[in-house]
């Protein structure tokens, strides 16, 4: 069933351009350019997937901000002795700066124009910040959220994205006992007993934006939205909790093979 579904959908983008209703415009022609090139090469600028990620209505403007906040950064880091202590000022800023309300299913983008985050958003804009000045890192997918892992030498350090008061974690028994907490929270989890926390890569990372704004628009009963990103998840991160979720989705819209087909193709969607 799996095989047959990535088939289908592999197909769909080999016979037309890639974009759904929720992206509009030249964000569109963005959007089926990027996804076009990461099928070719698995490759891309993982800011570009994840600022299209919704409407990607400012994405010029977000860009420039974002390269604008890195070139900050980058002036700021001579004045640090260890990259520890500038790790710690990058995270106590990114949270000043822009990290002021969280919210469960927002879109990467809204990091920027409103300062709206999620454990999976602001962990994406740090792992961006630490791809720029080639830090040594590891994403880790838990059942229901995720971390950032980097390593300093011989020294481990947590990011916690969404603690704006510890979330810098450097001590190593600190350290130590959350990595003990997320191995609990994983053990107590009872939705996916086949899960396991593993480390994941940026373009999965951008899989799993797709997979929030699918349940994001299931909530709100747009199940054509949700099934061209869910559609969209699974190009980038083939997790088997995506594909119970379009399972799920299939069941609940009760799409038939035709209109599921129609579906993608009406909006433009390959």
């Amino acid at each position: 069933m799996h095989r047959f579904i990535i088939f289908f959908l592999i197909t769909l983008v080999i016979s037309g351009p890639i974009y759904g209703t929720h992206v509009l415009g030249v964000g569109a022609d963005k959007e089926r350019g990027i996804i076009s090139g990461y099928l070719k090469d698995k490759n891309g600028n993982p800011l570009d997937y994840l600022m299209l990620i919704g409407t990607g209505e400012h994405f010029d403007k977000n860009k420039w901000e974002t390269l604008n906040f890195l070139n900050h950064l980058d002036s700021k880091k001579k004045r640090f002795d260890s990259d520890k202590k500038f790790l710690e000022y990058v995270f106590y800023k990114v949270h000043s700066k822009y990290l002021r309300s969280f919210e469960p299913l927002t879109d990467f983008s809204e990091i920027l124009e409103q300062g709206k985050y999620n454990c999976l958003t602001a962990t994406a804009y740090y792992a961006i910040i630490l791809e720029y000045f080639d830090f040594h890192y590891e994403l880790i997918e838990l059942t229901h959220h995720i971390y950032l892992k980097v390593n300093l030498d011989q020294q481990t350090i947590l990011l916690e994205s969404t603690d704006p008061v510890n979330g810098f974690i450097g001590n190593s028994s600190d350290v130590e006992a959350q990595l003990m907490a997320y191995n609990l929270s994983m053990n107590e989890s009872l939705s996916d007993d086949n899960f396991d926390a593993e480390p994941i890569d940026l373009y999965q990372l951008i899989g799993l934006h797709y997979y929030n704004l699918a349940i994001k628009s299931f909530k709100v009963d747009d199940f054509r939205k949700s099934y061209v990103a869910i559609n969209k998840a699974l190009i980038f991160h083939k997790s088997p909790k995506l594909f119970t979720f379009l399972n799920f989705l299939l069941e609940e819209s009760n799409f038939t093979p035709i209109e599921k087909a129609l579906v993608l193709q009406s909006i433009n969607l390959s």
